[in-house]
């Protein structure tokens, strides 16, 4: 072999060698990476703008890759339709969609030998084997406050029966009965009315006294901050961490905490035969840790599990007087009340 085409066949190898690494170093790197179906929002904004995601990599070598969804339903129901061939590796959602996913399967055991960080939370948080609430937000009643300074309304009171109050007709934005929060208000409703989630019927005759009075249905706190900054809505039901957000946001609205508290946890696990399972106990296991469960408090207001953590908006210790809701019997009458919601009360707005 003459020396041009030596040295042609030496480069090219050395390509070929190259191409190989890379190869290698892709399939590597995609091993490397941890995919996390849940919401966008504030779970975007810590991850991605924040930072957090890149503390991640720096203090496990993997990367995390989000998939974000809108609601807890649509988060399950993308986790259902991949059951068979996971494409993500950790999921969290609503604690109330999320047992649905976990009735179906989805997810396996976690054990604190491989995710040491379980044995720090508070005993509450250990909802079964396959699920475990990171950190979860207090119902509130969210009102613009400048609207009601113009109105000289009395500022809400902290309870429930406040959402009735005849003036705020015309200005109330409530989620809708298809999304988690607004299975809360159905319920909360209800229970103020004498029923409960096995005796809904109060709840959806509050409802339609109100429906003619709601300026929207949203499903995101950030479509029913739009609509309180803008003063076409003057009260809103959300979660106490959603109107510190708006707040911050420049929303001018405060909120009240009524009793009982009624306490929505945000549940996770990891996806039955994970592509990457390594990847997935090492980011749940940091997602849990005092100093993520810390940002999460003092940043978004987020009551968290890890017990380490001394800046929760409210104690752990205050979910035990928290109001009991049998997720068992929402689970399996939410399909029925979305129809009677769609069909009965969203005409009458």
């Amino acid at each position: 072999m003459g020396p041009i085409r030596r040295s042609a066949f030496l480069g090219l190898a050395a390509a070929a060698l190259a191409i190989a690494a890379a190869g290698g170093a892709v399939a590597q790197g995609a091993n490397k990476t941890v995919y996390f179906l849940t919401w966008g929002g504030t779970v975007q904004q810590t991850l991605e703008k924040e930072g957090w995601g890149r503390k991640f990599t720096e203090a496990t070598g993997y990367t995390v890759q989000l998939v974000p969804k809108a609601t807890g339903p649509e988060i399950i129901a993308a986790a259902i339709a991949q059951k068979d061939k996971p494409q993500v590796d950790v999921v969290q959602s609503d604690l109330l969609p999320f047992l649905a996913g976990d009735q179906q399967g989805l997810f396996q055991p976690l054990d604190a030998k491989d995710i040491p960080n379980i044995a720090k939370l508070a005993p509450v948080a250990r909802v079964n084997a396959n699920t475990i609430m990171t950190y979860g937000d207090v119902m509130a009643i969210i009102y613009n406050h400048e609207v009601f300074a113009q109105k000289k309304w009395a500022e809400p009171k902290a309870e429930w029966g406040e959402l009735m109050r005849p003036e705020f007709k015309g200005g109330l934005v409530l989620p809708p009965v298809n999304t988690t929060y607004g299975l809360y208000v159905l319920i909360t409703l209800a229970r103020v009315h004498g029923g409960s989630e096995h005796q809904i019927g109060p709840g959806f005759e509050a409802l339609k006294k109100l429906a003619p009075g709601i300026v929207e249905w949203p499903t995101t706190f950030a479509r029913m901050g739009q609509f309180l900054q803008d003063g076409s809505a003057a009260v809103g039901f959300y979660s106490s961490s959603s109107a510190a957000e708006m707040a911050r946001r420049g929303v001018p609205v405060k909120y009240v905490v009524p009793k009982p508290l009624f306490f929505t946890g945000t549940a996770a696990g990891i996806m039955k035969n994970a592509p990457n399972p390594e990847g997935a106990r090492a980011f749940l296991n940091w997602w849990l840790s005092k100093e993520v469960m810390t940002f999460r408090a003092e940043r978004y207001g987020n009551v968290t599990m890890n017990a380490e953590v001394t800046t929760n908006p409210i104690p752990v210790a205050a979910l035990n007087d928290m109001q009991r809701v049998d997720y068992a019997e929402v689970n399996a009458r939410r399909a029925d009340w979305i129809k009677v919601f769609e069909r009965e009360v969203l005409p009458l707005k």
